[in-house]
């Protein structure tokens, strides 16, 4: 269990003014376009390829497994939102604890439910992934805190890096209502 006196678990400094409004905000709006064009045209490839494994597949009935967990690991590793990126209302709300903190619980919360409502509890929903950008304000220690009252924890096969990135896993048992 982590230290939450550490200051690798606490909140990010707020950076200045200077750099987020006169670098980091036009970076955004210049590379983030054409990250998406990048991304688009990686996504359109992998589906070509995976219509000619679908043939494949058709041919050889054990490949089909490969070519799902190929799409996966290749397609899944590139973010539609990277993390350098940073958004006016993110820039705006630098520093504000409360915005952070709601935002951080609305996450935990709606992923939650989808982890409970889950009929045949598929494994991809008791993973959550959050990038700094998510936490920045209040810290990975917040996060985790707040998890943890809901069944989540750290995740015992990936890494977590509380500066850049947390990975979750839920227990997949469901909380009990208390509400009558």
């Amino acid at each position: 269990m982590p230290d939450y006196d550490d200051p690798a678990w606490g909140p990010l400094p707020v950076r200045p003014a200077v750099l987020r409004w006169l670098l980091l905000l036009p970076l955004t709006l210049v590379f983030l376009p054409l990250w998406w064009v990048v991304w688009v045209f990686l996504a359109a490839c992998f589906y070509c390829v995976a219509t000619v494994a679908e043939l494949i597949v058709h041919m050889v009935p054990r490949a089909e497994n490969g070519a799902i967990r190929v799409l996966d690991a290749t397609l899944g590793r590139v973010p539609f939102v990277p993390l350098w990126c940073v958004t006016p209302v993110a820039l705006v709300r630098e520093g504000d604890t409360t915005y952070y903190q709601a935002r951080v619980d609305r996450r935990i919360e709606k992923q939650t439910r989808r982890v409970e409502t889950s009929h045949y509890r598929r494994e991809y929903h008791r993973d959550l992934e959050l990038g700094t950008h998510y936490f920045r304000g209040v810290g990975a220690g917040y996060v985790l805190r707040v998890a943890s009252e809901q069944g989540w924890n750290l995740h015992p096969v990936l890494r977590s890096r509380p500066r850049h990135r947390l990975r979750l896993r839920h227990n997949g048992r469901q909380r009990p209502d208390f509400r009558n």
